[in-house]
């Protein structure tokens, strides 16, 4: 189906999904899975839902998010958020910079959406949200893919951020910005930056997560403007 055709029946359609959703009838389609290489050269996997289940996702998102923005997610974290973006993560490494603390800790999450369950992401949710027909929405919805945070689906972005909000908890203290998935810590001198990485290392590792080894580094004198970029 297309944009255009949804737009067309949008009078018959949306009042049946609406209903599909309220009885517990709905269950998602086939998901086609595209594959092609980023700029950066690494192949990727986009596991694209139907049109009429992208919209049960967005509707799930909007449920959920607001609770992650009132609740759950610090102020230190921007990426796959309302009105926060890079930028965001950038004025708030660059004023930690400007203070004098200029030796930075590097952390890029390896593999942030691999290696969950669905029943794993629907007890991330239910941390904060206790509905019952609601979770069961979400499981049905997740179930679908080929795993829970795909790329492709609505939810995905949403999730990584549910996902390291359990590590971010255990951050509180450390002068700490989170872009995505990419945790910098700003520190006065390499001693306290190596001590801030191992602490988030030891983090994620409590969640099943690892730092990406190629990525991930202390660095002296960092550039604020080089921070947070792809591949780098």
């Amino acid at each position: 189906m297309t944009l255009a055709e949804l737009r067309r029946r949008s009078g018959e359609l949306l009042p049946a999904l609406a209903e599909q959703l309220a009885e517990g009838t709905w269950r998602p389609g086939p998901v086609r899975e595209i594959r092609f290489p980023t700029y950066t050269g690494k192949p990727m996997v986009a596991c694209v839902p139907t049109l009429i289940d992208r919209l049960v996702h967005r509707v799930l998102r909007n449920a959920i998010e607001p609770i992650l923005e009132a609740r759950v997610l610090r102020d230190w974290v921007s990426g796959y958020r309302p009105r926060r973006n890079r930028m965001t993560a950038l004025r708030q490494a660059a004023a930690f910079s400007e203070a004098g603390f200029r030796m930075v800790a590097d952390v890029d999450v390896a593999s942030v959406s691999d290696g969950v369950t669905v029943e794993e992401v629907v007890d991330w949710c239910a941390a904060h949200i206790h509905d019952g027909t609601f979770l069961t929405r979400v499981r049905t919805a997740l179930s679908a893919m080929p795993h829970p945070i795909a790329p492709g689906s609505g939810l995905a972005p949403m999730l990584i951020n549910l996902r390291l909000s359990r590590v971010d908890a255990l951050l509180d203290g450390l002068r700490v910005v989170r872009f995505a998935d990419n945790y910098v810590v700003f520190a006065r001198d390499r001693d306290h930056a190596q001590d801030a990485f191992t602490t988030i290392a030891e983090a994620l590792v409590q969640f099943g997560l690892r730092p990406n080894q190629s990525k991930s580094r202390v660095r002296a004198q960092a550039n604020v403007e080089d921070l947070f970029l792809i591949g780098g």
